[in-house]
């Protein structure tokens, strides 16, 4: 009798993180080991390059980000600003605590957060420093409101 409920208190424990740790799964735009960025269904959006190029779907470039981290869109002009952690602050925020945060690498990948914790992204640690600036772009559809 002792085994048995032994048995049945694994089974529960078991069962319950299983269901704990797949409600963690949350769908959010990813960027892959290779560059490329893909929304929470899975479609391409585009790259970024371990440069800083973040190129759309068709090729075209979108943005780069320059040796002091300033993100600039294909005509030059100033849309934000990627800091060395990874974080992400857009020049149209109204403070610079309005801005996406990059977490440190967790089995091969970080989370891009905004100011209110919520997941905005999945990133590469390859691309931690600019990932959330590539999903900032492709995701907002290239108005960077």
């Amino acid at each position: 009798m002792k085994t048995i409920t032994k048995i049945m208190i694994a089974l529960v424990i078991t069962f319950t993180a299983t269901n704990f740790l797949q409600a963690q799964n949350y769908k959010a735009p990813k960027i892959d080991a290779s560059g490329k960025v893909t929304d929470e269904n899975g479609k391409f959006l585009g790259t970024v390059t371990t440069e800083g190029v973040i190129t759309d779907a068709n090729g075209a470039k979108v943005a780069h980000i320059d040796s002091e981290g300033t993100l600039l869109d294909k005509d030059g002009k100033k849309i934000g600003k990627a800091e060395k952690n990874g974080n992400f602050a857009s020049h149209y925020s109204s403070t610079p605590d309005k801005g996406w945060t990059t977490s440190a690498p967790m089995n091969g990948t970080c989370l891009v957060k905004d100011h209110d914790g919520h997941v905005k992204a999945e990133v590469h640690e390859n691309y931690k420093q600019f990932g959330a600036c590539a999903i900032h772009c492709l995701t907002t559809g290239h108005h960077h409101k």
